[in-house]
């Protein structure tokens, strides 16, 4: 006889049991919504209004564990868990791949691209929900209708309010349908706890993105101790993950290494990461400037290479950097600059060496 499966709220605290953590009230508060969508998932009916969830706050609160208990936990075979910058690299993708063919045309290209993407998916999970592109709020105000009109359940977590995405003033007027589809038809919550869990200290056996070091100085001592062997000049190679090239000075079976200058002032782009992080699980970028020595571009780059690589659960070891103090450099929007300053963090700082250690 099968056992009788748990209530949709209970299997988040067997999960945590398991795990040995314990919820806190603000992820409580949350649970009754994102069971509701459990249970709308699992029945064969178009999701109800109020169905789906939007789950926004501060970094490091727990939103995406959450996201994955309850993707893990909805037993069909019909759903779907994307990091946004996935489902839009894929979309993207598909919707331009006939451009310049005849007969093409960008709106019925989208409507073919999302109903290939969709298919039959009953539950579609959504980590790091953002609309920073204005090129984008049109795309993703169809997507959001799309999901709602098809009565599949959505749930998605996001460093911002409803409210405050696309928060450019010039632009933010582009994306006030898709907002108003959010605030009127999904239950929003915000978990926004005092607690950032990625600043809790860490097992030295972290794996992971928090099994990578952040090293300010490149010293052999430093090094050794992170277990980083620098490359030889002969391991340079050039990359074409896209259609730009880039020059490594190591890719040597999983472990890709880049120096700042080459990755980040370079033109390269998300999209190349999030390749590149497919088969090279451990990154190391090395000659990172002092907060002041690049230009918003290039720490606009590092940043997004910090977010692929926490997303994929890629190991990233950063050297150089020496006087950071908290704060992430760049003129990002301060939602985005918290949360890359909250996944930069997770990375294990080594003590400086004593004086007259080896290659200090």
């Amino acid at each position: 006889m099968t056992a009788p499966r748990a209530s949709a709220a209970a299997e988040f605290h067997l999960a945590a049991r398991g795990q040995g953590l314990d919820l806190d009230a603000g992820q409580l508060a949350v649970l009754p919504a994102l069971a509701r969508a459990a249970d709308a998932a699992r029945s064969p009916e178009p999701a109800p209004d109020q169905s789906s969830v939007y789950l926004w706050g501060p970094p490091g609160r727990g939103k995406t564990w959450l996201l994955d208990t309850l993707f893990a936990s909805v037993d069909i075979p019909d759903k779907r868990r994307l990091h946004f910058h996935d489902f839009f690299r894929e979309l993207h993708a598909l919707v331009f791949a006939g451009y310049g063919n005849p007969g093409y045309r960008q709106d019925s290209a989208f409507a073919a691209a999302l109903d290939r993407m969709l298919g039959s998916v009953r539950l579609l999970c959504f980590d790091e929900f953002h609309v920073n592109d204005p090129a984008d709020a049109a795309f993703i105000t169809r997507l959001l209708r799309t999901v709602l009109d098809r009565g599949i359940v959505l749930v998605a977590t996001s460093n911002y309010a409803p409210e405050e995405l696309l928060p450019d003033e010039m632009f933010h007027h582009l994306f006030e349908p898709g907002i108003a589809l959010i605030t009127q038809h999904l239950q929003v919550r915000a978990l926004d706890g005092e607690v950032d869990y990625r600043t809790v200290a860490r097992s030295r056996h972290a794996s992971g993105f928090a099994a990578g070091h952040h090293l300010r100085s490149d010293g052999a001592g430093m090094m050794a101790s992170a277990g980083l062997v620098p490359p030889a000049p002969a391991e340079a190679v050039k990359l074409t993950p896209g259609t730009r090239t880039l020059r490594a000075l190591r890719a040597d079976g999983a472990q890709l290494w880049f120096d700042f200058e080459d990755l980040c002032h370079a033109q390269s782009a998300t999209s190349d990461y999030l390749s590149l992080a497919q088969s090279h699980r451990h990154w190391v970028i090395s000659g990172v400037p002092a907060t002041g020595g690049s230009n918003p571009y290039g720490w606009q780059r590092f940043g997004n290479v910090v977010d692929v690589l926490y997303d994929a659960g890629c190991r990233l070891d950063v050297i150089g950097l020496p006087d950071y103090d908290g704060v992430f450099p760049g003129t990002a929007h301060s939602t985005d600059l918290a949360r890359i300053r909250s996944r930069f963090g997770m990375l294990q700082a080594l003590p400086q060496p004593e004086p007259g250690w080896l290659g200090s």
